[in-house]
């Protein structure tokens, strides 16, 4: 690339080497040496190129070049490249080259800002907004890689490029499957493939804002469709709660306009900059000398620690008002939902529903009712329970905005941040980035919080790492011997293991403290069929299917078609397998333990082809839970050699320890 670009630009150009690249375009270092400078030269990537006009994208550019301020880097020339050996033709522009380094580098190597750096580089990016916005040009790539930094002069590049692939190569672009912005930084309309203005740029700016003072974006996930499904199930996570030294008036301003509706957001970005201006005292250092600077800034502190001490007299005096003198009848409604939760079952679950949302309907500002309904929504999500005029996705979000509440009530509460860790898991399965933030933040609040301990067990056995998850869950164990999940995650675990005596030990114990544990007779039956004790794995699959009903009824039945096939006793087997088959099939959507446990007593059939029908029928493979069943489970041995279950494996991810494929 470096020689085909010298010979084609050899009359003005001589290209040094390469300075980055990205999804969109390689950046070369250059010297013009007609103007005697060094420039920068952008050249769009060959997937790019191949799927629009060149020659009409070097004209949609030109038409951005007569921007002008002082942070908006400008476009010197365009051209194209003409095609060679099959390639397709290159469109290119060149910009003068900042010496410095982006905001990305700086975000990679610093990991947050100081709250005045970030607020003067976004009032610095807003301000170069303004100018493009008030010719029509929406920039529709604002994020750190476009914002470059050189001392304290902050520039925006590549205005109008994004708008120039659109308008050239829209239908094209779409079609080829590329995308054109950044997921995390983009709007929800832009997203969606609206029609975007003005207020998509703003979203992106309050995205990278946020980035700079949290140090990572509001939503994040390893692709697009895991972004954008993150972005409308959850609210953006308020600033305080991971950085509590940011004025709460400036994230009151990035909240808003990260709102998903545009209409929600500031009318401009000047209004944005004038709302964080407002709020923060000034988004660039007040300049002064002398002593009438320091009267000021005296005057100011006593003004500030003023409001902030009457504000939080006025939350203890609440708080302590509300501790000391709860309402007997709502706490009477939070026990019976903590009743109707403890019993892990459908009916139990919506006992649980109706008990807290009376309780939160009376009295509002109660953190406990608020998490008992978060926990509990999450429950029956996970577990596929079905809540009359509820849809399972809306379960979930009911779910998040009820820890949030609880949150934005008590940001140290470990329960809440312990259900927010649990959700994350439901939110994007595919990455456990904000599972393990929100769960380690809940133990720093409470180390003693043995769902905490079980929730980080579970996140690092689905992220590869056995022996963490083993010293987790006997942490939780450790911490509340009667803890019934713990007790029956280590009896799983070391069935992953292959050590069975251990396991049932495990199972029995999980029982023993509460014996209408669900997954503590299905752990126990899948265990004793691996030890070959046949009667006894059939009475647990029969224990399991008299606890529950619906969705779950259905994979107690595939166990006990699973132990008759391992029994030998295909027919009888293959006769289960049909009622299980009619009940399954009958659902929309399979849930992970469907798909794995119908797939348990097809593999031991040595039925690949149904195996395989059903694992495939379960959406998205690189689902973590998933993909830690596939690895580890036992029961998939006799078909782990089959090529259409080693392509469902994730070969990024590294085996989950001892035993696990």
């Amino acid at each position: 690339m470096l020689a085909r670009l010298n010979r084609a630009l050899s009359e003005r150009y001589v290209v040094e080497r390469e300075l980055g690249r990205g999804g969109m375009a390689t950046v070369w270092l250059a010297t013009d040496e007609h103007a005697q400078r060094r420039v920068a030269i952008k050249v769009l990537q060959p997937a790019l190129a191949g799927a629009i006009g060149a020659d009409r994208f070097t004209r949609e550019v030109k038409l951005t070049a007569t921007l002008h301020h002082p942070s908006i880097v400008p476009v010197l020339e365009t051209g194209v490249i003409s095609a060679e050996d099959g390639d397709p033709p290159l469109p290119w522009y060149s910009m003068p080259f900042i010496e410095g380094e982006s905001l990305r580098t700086r975000l990679d190597r610093d990991g947050v800002l100081p709250i005045d750096d970030a607020l003067r580089i976004t009032a610095d990016v807003a301000g170069a907004l303004q100018t493009a916005h008030a010719q029509g040009i929406v920039h529709r790539d604002i994020k750190p890689e476009n914002v470059l930094l050189q001392g304290d002069r902050v520039y925006v590049v590549d205005f109008g490029i994004a708008k120039a692939l659109v308008e050239t190569g829209g239908e094209r672009l779409t079609s080829t499957g590329i995308a054109i912005g950044t997921p995390a930084y983009m709007s929800p309309e832009q997203a969606s493939a609206e029609t975007v203005d003005a207020r998509s740029d703003q979203y992106s700016l309050a995205t990278m804002l946020y980035e700079m003072l949290v140090g990572e974006p509001p939503f994040t996930g390893p692709t697009a469709q895991a972004v954008v499904a993150r972005r409308f199930a959850e609210p953006a996570r308020p600033i305080r709660t991971v950085r509590s030294a940011v004025p709460e008036g400036v994230e009151q301003a990035v909240l808003r306009a990260l709102e998903r509706a545009r209409v929600d957001r500031y009318p401009d970005v000047a209004s944005f900059i004038a709302a964080l201006r407002r709020t923060s005292g000034g988004v660039r250092p007040v300049r002064g000398t002398g002593r009438t600077m320091s009267v000021m800034i005296l005057v100011v502190l006593m003004l500030v620690a003023g409001a902030v001490a009457r504000e939080w007299q006025s939350r203890r005096a609440r708080r302590s008002a509300s501790a000391s003198s709860p309402d007997g009848a709502v706490v009477a409604l939070y026990r019976r939902g903590l009743l109707g939760y403890d019993r892990r079952t459908p009916a139990g679950s919506i006992e649980a529903i109706a008990a807290f949302n009376e309780a939160v309907r009376r009295d509002s500002t109660y953190t406990e009712a608020w998490t008992g309904l978060g926990k509990t929504y999450v429950r029956m999500y996970e577990r596929s329970f079905r809540l009359p005029g509820v849809t399972p996705d809306s379960m979930l979000r009911l779910a998040v905005f009820a820890v949030e509440r609880a949150l934005a009530l008590d940001s140290s509460n470990a329960d809440a941040w312990t259900t927010q860790a649990i959700a994350a898991r439901h939110i994007d399965p595919t990455d456990r980035t904000a599972s393990l933030r929100a769960v380690r933040h809940a133990l720093a609040l409470d180390s003693t919080n043995a769902t905490a301990w079980h929730t980080l067990a579970v996140v690092r056995m689905e992220t590869g790492d056995f022996a963490g998850a083993m010293r987790a869950w006997e942490r939780s164990v450790a911490v509340n011997p009667a803890y019934t999940q713990g007790l029956t995650f280590l009896g799983l675990a070391h069935m992953w293991r292959r050590s069975y005596d251990s396991a049932v030990t495990w199972s029995d114990s999980a029982r023993a403290v509460d014996p209408t544990y669900f997954f503590a007779w299905m752990t126990l039956g899948e265990v004793e069929v691996e030890r070959g004790n046949f009667a006894r794995a059939s009475a647990a699959y029969a224990a399991a299917a008299r606890l529950t009903t619906d969705v779950e009824r259905v994979s107690a039945m595939a166990g006990s078609a699973f132990v008759e096939a391992r029994a030998g006793r295909s027919a009888a087997a293959r006769v289960q397998m049909r009622q299980v088959d009619s009940l399954a099939t009958a659902s929309s959507t399979v849930s992970v333990h469907t798909a794995v446990y119908v797939a348990h007593a097809y593999a031991a059939l040595h039925d690949a082809d149904r195996a395989m029908f059903w694992l495939n029928r379960f959406s998205p493979t690189g689902d973590l839970h998933f993909q830690m069943h596939l690895r580890c489970d036992p029961s998939f041995d006799p078909i782990a050699g089959d090529r259409r279950f080693r392509a469902l494996l994730l070969r990024q991810r590294p085996p989950a320890g001892e035993g696990c494929r």
